[in-house]
Protein backbone atom coordinates (compact mmCIF):
# COMPACT_ATOMS: atom_id res chain seq x y z
CA UNK A 1 0.00 0.00 0.00
CA UNK A 2 1.09 3.07 -0.92
CA UNK A 3 2.11 6.19 1.45
CA UNK A 4 -1.04 9.11 1.18
CA UNK A 5 0.25 12.05 -0.39
CA UNK A 6 -0.95 15.74 1.56
CA UNK A 7 -0.51 18.37 -0.59
CA UNK A 8 0.51 21.66 1.07
CA UNK A 9 -1.83 24.39 1.35
CA UNK A 10 0.25 27.38 -0.48
CA UNK A 11 0.26 30.55 0.15
CA UNK A 12 -3.14 31.91 -1.17
CA UNK A 13 -5.33 29.49 0.18
CA UNK A 14 -3.66 30.21 3.63
CA UNK A 15 -4.29 34.13 3.19
CA UNK A 16 -7.91 33.20 1.68
CA UNK A 17 -8.28 31.32 4.60
CA UNK A 18 -7.55 34.30 7.45
CA UNK A 19 -9.69 36.64 4.69
CA UNK A 20 -12.56 34.05 5.39
CA UNK A 21 -12.53 34.25 9.12
CA UNK A 22 -11.72 38.11 8.95
CA UNK A 23 -14.92 38.42 6.56
CA UNK A 24 -17.20 36.53 9.21
CA UNK A 25 -15.94 38.36 12.04
CA UNK A 26 -16.28 41.70 10.48
CA UNK A 27 -19.88 41.06 10.03
CA UNK A 28 -20.70 40.03 13.29
CA UNK A 29 -19.58 42.44 14.89
CA UNK A 30 -22.23 44.79 13.03
CA UNK A 31 -24.83 43.59 14.76
CA UNK A 32 -24.81 43.32 18.85
CA UNK A 33 -23.20 43.07 21.48
CA UNK A 34 -20.38 45.37 19.30
CA UNK A 35 -22.04 47.16 16.16
CA UNK A 36 -19.35 48.33 15.11
CA UNK A 37 -21.06 50.70 11.94
CA UNK A 38 -17.45 51.38 10.54
CA UNK A 39 -17.21 47.51 9.37
CA UNK A 40 -19.89 47.43 7.13
CA UNK A 41 -17.44 49.17 4.37
CA UNK A 42 -15.12 46.40 4.62
CA UNK A 43 -16.82 43.74 6.18
CA UNK A 44 -17.15 41.38 3.09
CA UNK A 45 -14.20 42.86 0.70
CA UNK A 46 -11.19 40.63 2.29
CA UNK A 47 -13.71 37.32 1.23
CA UNK A 48 -14.39 39.03 -2.56
CA UNK A 49 -10.53 39.55 -3.01
CA UNK A 50 -9.79 36.51 -1.81
CA UNK A 51 -12.13 34.55 -4.26
CA UNK A 52 -10.37 36.61 -7.25
CA UNK A 53 -6.93 34.39 -6.48
CA UNK A 54 -7.85 31.39 -5.56
CA UNK A 55 -9.70 28.41 -7.13
CA UNK A 56 -13.11 27.73 -7.59
CA UNK A 57 -14.01 25.14 -5.30
CA UNK A 58 -11.50 26.96 -2.52
CA UNK A 59 -14.02 30.14 -3.14
CA UNK A 60 -17.00 28.09 -2.60
CA UNK A 61 -15.19 26.32 0.59
CA UNK A 62 -14.01 29.56 2.33
CA UNK A 63 -17.33 31.76 1.21
CA UNK A 64 -19.38 28.72 3.49
CA UNK A 65 -16.64 29.28 5.95
CA UNK A 66 -17.48 32.94 5.95
CA UNK A 67 -21.48 32.67 6.24
CA UNK A 68 -20.76 30.02 8.96
CA UNK A 69 -18.20 32.00 11.24
CA UNK A 70 -20.95 34.90 10.89
CA UNK A 71 -24.17 33.08 11.74
CA UNK A 72 -22.80 31.00 14.62
CA UNK A 73 -21.69 34.37 16.09
CA UNK A 74 -24.15 36.73 15.55
CA UNK A 75 -26.71 34.53 16.72
CA UNK A 76 -25.34 32.05 19.41
CA UNK A 77 -27.88 33.94 21.77
CA UNK A 78 -29.76 31.21 20.24
CA UNK A 79 -28.23 28.48 22.59
CA UNK A 80 -30.25 29.52 25.41
CA UNK A 81 -32.80 27.96 23.89
CA UNK A 82 -31.72 25.11 21.50
CA UNK A 83 -27.90 24.41 20.39
CA UNK A 84 -29.35 21.88 17.68
CA UNK A 85 -31.35 24.87 16.34
CA UNK A 86 -28.77 27.25 16.63
CA UNK A 87 -25.96 25.18 14.47
CA UNK A 88 -28.64 23.80 11.97
CA UNK A 89 -29.90 27.93 11.27
CA UNK A 90 -26.01 28.39 11.42
CA UNK A 91 -25.21 26.30 8.09
CA UNK A 92 -28.52 26.87 6.59
CA UNK A 93 -27.72 30.40 6.74
CA UNK A 94 -24.00 29.90 5.56
CA UNK A 95 -25.44 28.41 2.08
CA UNK A 96 -26.53 31.55 1.13
CA UNK A 97 -22.88 33.01 0.90
CA UNK A 98 -21.98 30.29 -2.37
CA UNK A 99 -23.51 32.12 -4.66
CA UNK A 100 -21.92 35.73 -4.13
CA UNK A 101 -18.31 33.68 -3.26
CA UNK A 102 -18.88 31.96 -6.72
CA UNK A 103 -20.03 34.94 -8.67
CA UNK A 104 -16.66 36.63 -7.20
CA UNK A 105 -14.47 34.27 -8.48
CA UNK A 106 -15.78 33.92 -11.64
CA UNK A 107 -16.58 37.55 -12.70
CA UNK A 108 -14.42 38.39 -15.61
CA UNK A 109 -15.91 42.12 -16.12
CA UNK A 110 -14.55 45.49 -15.10
CA UNK A 111 -15.23 46.71 -11.55
CA UNK A 112 -18.56 48.88 -11.89
CA UNK A 113 -19.81 45.34 -13.31
CA UNK A 114 -18.17 43.63 -10.41
CA UNK A 115 -19.63 45.21 -7.69
CA UNK A 116 -23.04 45.87 -9.50
CA UNK A 117 -23.58 41.89 -10.65
CA UNK A 118 -22.35 41.05 -6.25
CA UNK A 119 -24.85 43.61 -5.12
CA UNK A 120 -27.61 42.00 -7.38
CA UNK A 121 -26.89 38.55 -6.50
CA UNK A 122 -26.48 39.11 -2.51
CA UNK A 123 -29.72 40.93 -2.75
CA UNK A 124 -31.11 38.06 -4.43
CA UNK A 125 -29.78 35.26 -1.39
CA UNK A 126 -30.71 37.63 1.02
CA UNK A 127 -34.53 37.87 -0.41
CA UNK A 128 -34.56 34.25 -0.59
CA UNK A 129 -33.39 33.82 2.77
CA UNK A 130 -36.14 35.81 4.59
CA UNK A 131 -38.58 34.12 2.57
CA UNK A 132 -38.50 30.42 1.80
CA UNK A 133 -39.43 27.97 4.49
CA UNK A 134 -41.56 30.90 5.84
CA UNK A 135 -37.94 33.07 6.09
CA UNK A 136 -35.47 34.54 8.63
CA UNK A 137 -35.11 37.47 7.79
CA UNK A 138 -32.88 38.24 10.31
CA UNK A 139 -29.94 40.53 10.58
CA UNK A 140 -30.02 41.69 6.50
CA UNK A 141 -26.91 43.34 5.78
CA UNK A 142 -28.82 46.58 5.92
CA UNK A 143 -29.73 46.20 9.13
CA UNK A 144 -26.34 46.47 10.18
CA UNK A 145 -26.81 50.06 9.14
CA UNK A 146 -29.19 51.10 11.58
CA UNK A 147 -27.35 52.98 13.72
CA UNK A 148 -26.00 55.30 10.94
CA UNK A 149 -29.26 57.27 9.85
CA UNK A 150 -28.08 58.63 6.04
CA UNK A 151 -26.98 54.89 5.04
CA UNK A 152 -30.66 53.49 5.93
CA UNK A 153 -32.68 55.99 3.74
CA UNK A 154 -33.02 54.09 0.55
CA UNK A 155 -35.28 51.75 2.13
CA UNK A 156 -38.29 53.86 1.69
CA UNK A 157 -37.15 52.95 -1.99
CA UNK A 158 -36.39 48.83 -2.08
CA UNK A 159 -36.29 48.33 1.31
CA UNK A 160 -33.87 47.04 3.32
CA UNK A 161 -32.74 44.78 0.28
CA UNK A 162 -32.05 48.00 -1.34
CA UNK A 163 -29.55 48.98 2.04
CA UNK A 164 -27.86 45.87 1.79
CA UNK A 165 -27.14 46.30 -1.59
CA UNK A 166 -25.32 49.61 -1.50
CA UNK A 167 -23.35 47.62 1.72
CA UNK A 168 -21.97 44.87 -0.91
CA UNK A 169 -21.63 47.32 -3.92
CA UNK A 170 -18.68 49.46 -1.39
CA UNK A 171 -17.30 46.24 -0.21
CA UNK A 172 -16.92 44.88 -3.83
CA UNK A 173 -15.25 48.61 -5.09
CA UNK A 174 -12.62 48.21 -2.03
CA UNK A 175 -12.01 44.12 -2.62
CA UNK A 176 -11.57 44.67 -6.69
CA UNK A 177 -8.85 47.59 -5.76
CA UNK A 178 -7.47 45.23 -3.12
CA UNK A 179 -7.20 42.11 -5.77
CA UNK A 180 -7.23 43.66 -9.30
CA UNK A 181 -5.65 47.11 -8.95
CA UNK A 182 -7.01 47.79 -12.28
CA UNK A 183 -9.67 49.97 -14.03
CA UNK A 184 -9.90 52.78 -11.58
CA UNK A 185 -12.27 54.62 -13.53
CA UNK A 186 -14.56 52.27 -12.77
CA UNK A 187 -13.71 52.03 -9.04
CA UNK A 188 -13.89 56.01 -9.12
CA UNK A 189 -17.47 55.72 -10.80
CA UNK A 190 -18.65 53.38 -8.22
CA UNK A 191 -17.45 55.14 -5.50
CA UNK A 192 -18.53 58.25 -6.87
CA UNK A 193 -22.40 56.59 -7.11
CA UNK A 194 -22.20 55.38 -3.46
CA UNK A 195 -20.95 58.85 -1.78
CA UNK A 196 -24.32 60.51 -3.60
CA UNK A 197 -26.29 57.68 -2.60
CA UNK A 198 -24.82 58.71 1.08
CA UNK A 199 -25.28 62.15 0.65
CA UNK A 200 -28.83 61.63 -0.55
CA UNK A 201 -29.24 59.81 2.85
CA UNK A 202 -28.14 63.44 4.95
CA UNK A 203 -30.37 65.21 2.83
CA UNK A 204 -33.58 62.89 3.28
CA UNK A 205 -33.09 62.47 6.88
CA UNK A 206 -33.38 66.33 7.34
CA UNK A 207 -35.87 66.38 5.55
CA UNK A 208 -38.28 63.83 7.22
CA UNK A 209 -40.82 66.07 9.32
CA UNK A 210 -43.11 65.16 12.27
CA UNK A 211 -46.93 63.56 11.79
CA UNK A 212 -49.41 65.89 12.08
CA UNK A 213 -50.43 64.12 14.97
CA UNK A 214 -49.42 62.44 17.73
CA UNK A 215 -50.45 60.15 20.47
CA UNK A 216 -49.10 59.98 24.05
CA UNK A 217 -48.42 56.07 24.97
CA UNK A 218 -46.87 54.56 28.31
CA UNK A 219 -44.84 51.61 27.44
CA UNK A 220 -45.39 48.79 30.75
CA UNK A 221 -42.02 47.00 30.96
CA UNK A 222 -42.58 44.31 33.64
CA UNK A 223 -39.15 42.18 33.39
CA UNK A 224 -40.71 38.96 34.00
CA UNK A 225 -38.39 36.13 34.02
CA UNK A 226 -39.20 33.04 31.41
CA UNK A 227 -39.34 30.66 33.72
CA UNK A 228 -41.45 32.25 35.51
CA UNK A 229 -44.12 33.61 33.11
CA UNK A 230 -46.49 29.96 33.50
CA UNK A 231 -45.85 29.30 36.74
CA UNK A 232 -48.82 28.79 38.75
CA UNK A 233 -46.83 30.38 42.40
CA UNK A 234 -46.11 33.10 39.86
CA UNK A 235 -49.92 34.47 38.82
CA UNK A 236 -50.59 36.99 41.93
CA UNK A 237 -46.63 38.10 41.11
CA UNK A 238 -47.36 39.02 37.60
CA UNK A 239 -51.07 41.07 38.29
CA UNK A 240 -49.31 43.12 40.66
CA UNK A 241 -46.14 44.02 38.73
CA UNK A 242 -48.90 45.21 36.25
CA UNK A 243 -51.22 46.64 38.61
CA UNK A 244 -48.64 48.60 39.94
CA UNK A 245 -46.98 49.62 36.98
CA UNK A 246 -50.40 50.50 35.33
CA UNK A 247 -51.03 52.54 37.62
CA UNK A 248 -47.91 54.62 37.64
CA UNK A 249 -48.04 54.96 34.18
CA UNK A 250 -51.86 56.60 34.51
CA UNK A 251 -50.68 58.83 36.70
CA UNK A 252 -49.85 61.23 33.81
CA UNK A 253 -52.85 62.74 32.75
CA UNK A 254 -51.74 63.46 29.29
CA UNK A 255 -51.53 59.59 28.64
CA UNK A 256 -53.87 58.43 25.96
CA UNK A 257 -52.95 54.94 25.94
CA UNK A 258 -51.08 52.47 28.11
CA UNK A 259 -49.16 49.46 26.20
CA UNK A 260 -47.98 45.94 27.75
CA UNK A 261 -45.90 43.27 26.18
CA UNK A 262 -46.50 39.93 23.84
CA UNK A 263 -48.60 37.51 26.60
CA UNK A 264 -48.02 39.58 29.52
CA UNK A 265 -51.25 38.56 31.22
CA UNK A 266 -50.79 34.88 32.84
CA UNK A 267 -53.77 33.10 30.89
CA UNK A 268 -56.10 33.62 28.31
CA UNK A 269 -57.33 37.12 28.93
CA UNK A 270 -60.90 36.76 26.97
CA UNK A 271 -61.90 33.40 29.36
CA UNK A 272 -59.96 34.53 33.04
CA UNK A 273 -62.44 35.95 34.85
CA UNK A 274 -59.02 37.13 36.93
CA UNK A 275 -57.06 38.98 33.99
CA UNK A 276 -60.48 40.48 32.69
CA UNK A 277 -60.59 41.98 35.63
CA UNK A 278 -57.61 43.36 36.38
CA UNK A 279 -57.40 44.72 32.69
CA UNK A 280 -61.57 46.53 32.86
CA UNK A 281 -60.47 48.00 36.23
CA UNK A 282 -57.58 49.51 35.02
CA UNK A 283 -58.90 50.64 31.82
CA UNK A 284 -62.17 52.57 34.03
CA UNK A 285 -59.48 54.83 35.59
CA UNK A 286 -59.85 56.42 32.19
CA UNK A 287 -56.97 55.41 29.88
CA UNK A 288 -57.81 52.00 27.27
CA UNK A 289 -54.98 49.48 27.26
CA UNK A 290 -53.47 47.60 24.39
CA UNK A 291 -52.00 44.31 25.94
CA UNK A 292 -50.41 40.82 24.33
CA UNK A 293 -52.42 37.71 25.40
CA UNK A 294 -53.28 34.15 24.62
CA UNK A 295 -56.57 33.79 23.28
CA UNK A 296 -58.78 30.33 22.34
CA UNK A 297 -61.66 29.02 20.87
CA UNK A 298 -63.55 26.62 20.56
CA UNK A 299 -64.22 24.49 16.96
CA UNK A 300 -67.39 23.02 15.83
CA UNK A 301 -65.91 19.78 16.54
CA UNK A 302 -65.16 20.83 20.18
CA UNK A 303 -61.54 21.02 19.97
CA UNK A 304 -60.16 24.20 21.43
CA UNK A 305 -58.05 26.37 19.06
CA UNK A 306 -55.58 28.90 20.56
CA UNK A 307 -53.62 31.87 19.22
CA UNK A 308 -51.20 34.95 20.39
CA UNK A 309 -53.07 37.96 20.27
CA UNK A 310 -52.85 41.45 21.00
CA UNK A 311 -56.53 43.12 22.56
CA UNK A 312 -56.93 46.68 22.81
CA UNK A 313 -59.55 47.55 25.92
CA UNK A 314 -61.12 51.07 25.53
CA UNK A 315 -61.43 53.54 29.04
CA UNK A 316 -64.70 51.27 30.35
CA UNK A 317 -62.53 48.31 30.01
CA UNK A 318 -64.87 46.85 26.95
CA UNK A 319 -62.92 44.43 24.31
CA UNK A 320 -62.63 47.26 21.37
CA UNK A 321 -60.53 45.31 19.14
CA UNK A 322 -57.79 42.21 18.22
CA UNK A 323 -55.52 40.97 16.36
CA UNK A 324 -54.03 37.28 15.99
CA UNK A 325 -50.79 36.96 15.25
CA UNK A 326 -49.78 35.74 11.77
CA UNK A 327 -46.79 34.80 11.17
CA UNK A 328 -45.72 31.63 14.06
CA UNK A 329 -42.11 30.61 15.06
CA UNK A 330 -42.02 27.18 14.22
CA UNK A 331 -41.04 24.35 17.08
CA UNK A 332 -41.52 27.89 19.12
CA UNK A 333 -45.49 28.10 18.26
CA UNK A 334 -46.17 25.11 16.40
CA UNK A 335 -45.07 21.87 15.51
CA UNK A 336 -45.02 20.91 11.25
CA UNK A 337 -46.95 18.10 10.27
CA UNK A 338 -48.45 18.32 13.59
CA UNK A 339 -52.11 16.62 12.12
CA UNK A 340 -50.22 13.40 11.34
CA UNK A 341 -48.18 12.95 14.59
CA UNK A 342 -50.60 10.61 16.82
CA UNK A 343 -52.16 12.52 20.11
CA UNK A 344 -50.85 9.67 22.05
CA UNK A 345 -47.02 10.74 21.24
CA UNK A 346 -47.83 14.49 21.63
CA UNK A 347 -49.25 13.68 24.95
CA UNK A 348 -46.32 11.21 25.85
CA UNK A 349 -43.61 13.78 24.72
CA UNK A 350 -45.68 16.70 26.80
CA UNK A 351 -46.16 18.83 23.57
CA UNK A 352 -47.93 21.82 24.07
CA UNK A 353 -50.51 22.70 21.50
CA UNK A 354 -49.88 24.24 18.83
CA UNK A 355 -50.51 28.33 18.15
CA UNK A 356 -53.18 28.51 14.76
CA UNK A 357 -52.50 31.81 12.66
CA UNK A 358 -54.38 34.89 12.14
CA UNK A 359 -55.77 35.67 9.10
CA UNK A 360 -54.78 39.14 8.25
CA UNK A 361 -53.79 42.69 9.57
CA UNK A 362 -56.51 44.42 12.32
CA UNK A 363 -56.47 48.33 12.84
CA UNK A 364 -56.92 49.87 16.04
CA UNK A 365 -58.08 53.23 16.26
CA UNK A 366 -56.67 54.74 19.51
CA UNK A 367 -56.73 58.62 20.84
CA UNK A 368 -59.15 61.67 20.04
CA UNK A 369 -57.77 61.35 16.42
CA UNK A 370 -58.35 58.26 16.12
CA UNK A 371 -54.98 57.06 14.84
CA UNK A 372 -55.13 53.99 13.07
CA UNK A 373 -52.33 51.78 14.58
CA UNK A 374 -51.58 47.90 13.87
CA UNK A 375 -50.15 45.60 16.19
CA UNK A 376 -46.99 43.44 15.78
CA UNK A 377 -46.82 40.34 17.92
CA UNK A 378 -43.35 38.95 19.09
CA UNK A 379 -40.85 38.35 15.25
CA UNK A 380 -42.95 40.15 13.53
CA UNK A 381 -41.37 43.68 13.45
CA UNK A 382 -38.68 41.69 11.20
CA UNK A 383 -40.71 40.70 8.16
CA UNK A 384 -40.86 44.15 5.88
CA UNK A 385 -44.46 42.45 4.28
CA UNK A 386 -46.47 42.60 7.27
CA UNK A 387 -45.47 45.91 8.31
CA UNK A 388 -45.92 46.71 4.88
CA UNK A 389 -49.40 45.11 4.93
CA UNK A 390 -50.99 46.98 7.39
CA UNK A 391 -49.93 50.56 6.23
CA UNK A 392 -51.08 49.55 3.31
CA UNK A 393 -54.58 48.63 5.29
CA UNK A 394 -54.44 51.70 6.76
CA UNK A 395 -52.11 51.96 9.73
CA UNK A 396 -50.09 55.26 10.27
CA UNK A 397 -48.46 53.78 13.63
CA UNK A 398 -46.91 49.86 14.03
CA UNK A 399 -46.98 48.57 17.49
CA UNK A 400 -44.55 45.59 18.52
CA UNK A 401 -45.50 43.44 21.79
CA UNK A 402 -42.99 41.17 21.95
CA UNK A 403 -41.41 39.24 24.82
CA UNK A 404 -37.12 38.51 24.14
CA UNK A 405 -36.86 37.10 27.67
CA UNK A 406 -36.07 33.79 26.10
CA UNK A 407 -32.56 34.76 24.94
CA UNK A 408 -30.13 36.65 26.70
CA UNK A 409 -30.41 40.61 28.21
CA UNK A 410 -28.22 42.12 25.25
CA UNK A 411 -27.45 40.42 22.13
CA UNK A 412 -30.57 39.12 20.96
CA UNK A 413 -32.83 42.14 21.91
CA UNK A 414 -30.69 44.84 20.59
CA UNK A 415 -30.70 42.58 17.43
CA UNK A 416 -34.25 42.56 17.48
CA UNK A 417 -34.70 46.32 17.64
CA UNK A 418 -32.39 47.08 15.15
CA UNK A 419 -33.55 44.72 12.48
CA UNK A 420 -37.57 46.49 13.18
CA UNK A 421 -35.64 49.84 12.78
CA UNK A 422 -35.82 49.41 8.86
CA UNK A 423 -40.00 48.77 9.18
CA UNK A 424 -40.43 52.41 10.04
CA UNK A 425 -38.03 53.78 7.71
CA UNK A 426 -39.26 51.74 4.64
CA UNK A 427 -43.11 52.81 5.69
CA UNK A 428 -42.20 56.28 7.32
CA UNK A 429 -44.56 55.81 10.17
CA UNK A 430 -43.21 55.80 14.01
CA UNK A 431 -42.78 52.06 15.29
CA UNK A 432 -43.33 51.90 19.10
CA UNK A 433 -41.69 48.45 20.69
CA UNK A 434 -43.00 46.99 23.88
CA UNK A 435 -41.18 44.15 25.21
CA UNK A 436 -41.36 41.91 28.36
CA UNK A 437 -37.51 42.23 29.25
CA UNK A 438 -36.37 45.04 27.15
CA UNK A 439 -35.66 46.87 24.18
CA UNK A 440 -39.11 49.11 24.85
CA UNK A 441 -38.94 52.29 22.53
CA UNK A 442 -39.83 54.75 20.64
CA UNK A 443 -38.34 54.25 16.29
CA UNK A 444 -39.07 57.65 14.38
CA UNK A 445 -40.28 57.28 10.15
CA UNK A 446 -36.10 58.51 10.30
CA UNK A 447 -35.08 54.98 11.56
CA UNK A 448 -33.63 57.36 14.94
CA UNK A 449 -35.01 56.00 18.21
CA UNK A 450 -36.07 58.93 20.32
CA UNK A 451 -37.28 56.99 23.79
CA UNK A 452 -35.71 53.92 25.22
CA UNK A 453 -36.50 52.03 28.24
CA UNK A 454 -33.57 51.86 30.90
CA UNK A 455 -32.46 51.96 34.40
CA UNK A 456 -30.10 54.60 33.91
CA UNK A 457 -27.31 52.74 33.52
CA UNK A 458 -27.51 51.63 30.08
CA UNK A 459 -29.29 47.91 31.01
CA UNK A 460 -32.36 47.79 29.80
CA UNK A 461 -34.05 44.55 31.32
CA UNK A 462 -35.23 46.45 33.86
CA UNK A 463 -38.85 46.76 34.98
CA UNK A 464 -40.72 50.45 34.59
CA UNK A 465 -42.40 52.63 32.38
CA UNK A 466 -41.27 54.82 29.36
CA UNK A 467 -43.74 58.17 28.29
CA UNK A 468 -43.29 59.17 24.56
CA UNK A 469 -45.09 61.05 22.41
CA UNK A 470 -45.42 59.28 18.98
CA UNK A 471 -46.04 61.12 16.27
CA UNK A 472 -48.56 59.58 13.00
CA UNK A 473 -49.23 60.99 9.70
CA UNK A 474 -52.47 62.08 8.33
CA UNK A 475 -54.54 59.46 7.39
CA UNK A 476 -54.59 60.48 3.83
CA UNK A 477 -50.43 61.30 3.67
CA UNK A 478 -48.74 59.58 0.73
CA UNK A 479 -47.18 56.12 0.72
CA UNK A 480 -43.83 55.06 0.30
CA UNK A 481 -42.16 53.97 -2.72
CA UNK A 482 -41.86 50.95 -0.53
CA UNK A 483 -45.09 50.73 0.85
CA UNK A 484 -46.97 51.18 -2.65
CA UNK A 485 -45.14 48.87 -4.77
CA UNK A 486 -43.46 46.30 -2.15
CA UNK A 487 -40.39 44.05 -3.12
CA UNK A 488 -40.31 44.88 -6.43
CA UNK A 489 -36.38 45.72 -6.37
CA UNK A 490 -35.90 42.40 -3.83
CA UNK A 491 -38.27 40.22 -6.46
CA UNK A 492 -35.96 41.68 -9.28
CA UNK A 493 -32.79 40.36 -7.32
CA UNK A 494 -34.02 37.06 -6.56
CA UNK A 495 -35.36 36.71 -10.24
CA UNK A 496 -31.82 37.52 -11.56
CA UNK A 497 -29.97 35.77 -9.54
CA UNK A 498 -31.83 32.34 -10.08
CA UNK A 499 -31.49 33.32 -14.04
CA UNK A 500 -28.05 33.54 -13.51
CA UNK A 501 -27.22 30.29 -11.66
CA UNK A 502 -29.54 28.18 -13.72
CA UNK A 503 -27.81 29.84 -16.83
CA UNK A 504 -24.22 29.49 -15.56
CA UNK A 505 -24.71 25.30 -14.62
CA UNK A 506 -26.56 24.75 -18.01
CA UNK A 507 -22.96 26.32 -19.78
CA UNK A 508 -21.22 24.19 -17.62
CA UNK A 509 -23.81 21.21 -18.64
CA UNK A 510 -23.09 21.67 -22.15
CA UNK A 511 -19.56 22.30 -22.20
CA UNK A 512 -19.21 18.77 -20.30
CA UNK A 513 -21.70 17.38 -22.51
CA UNK A 514 -19.89 18.80 -25.86
CA UNK A 515 -16.03 17.58 -24.42
CA UNK A 516 -16.72 14.60 -22.21
CA UNK A 517 -13.15 13.76 -21.74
Amino acid sequence: MGAVKIKASNRSEWLAALSAVASGLLLASLFAPWEWTWAAGVALAPMFAAARKISERWALKYGYVTGLLFWLVSIRWLTHVTVAGWLFLAAYGALYFLPVAWLAHRWRGGALGFATALAVVWCGVEFFHGWLGGGFPWNPLGAGLSLWLPGIQLAEWGGVWLVSSLVVFANALVAWALAERRDWRGVGVGALLVALACGWGVWRVQRIQPGERSLRVALVQTAIPQDEKWVAAKVQMIYERLDELTRLAQEDPRVELVIWPETALPDDVRNSEASYALVAGLCTHGTPILTGSLDAALLDSGEPRYYNSAFLFDETGRLASEYDKRHLVIAGEFIPFERWIPRRWRDAWEWAESISPGEGSSIFKVGPSAIPLAPLICFEDILPYLARADVRAGARMLINLTNDAWFDEVAAPRQHMRNAVLRAVENRVSLVRVANTGISCVIAPSGKVTAELSDGGGRTWTSGVLWADVSAPADDAPLTFYARFGDMYGIACATATVFWLFSAWWRRRQKKTENPC
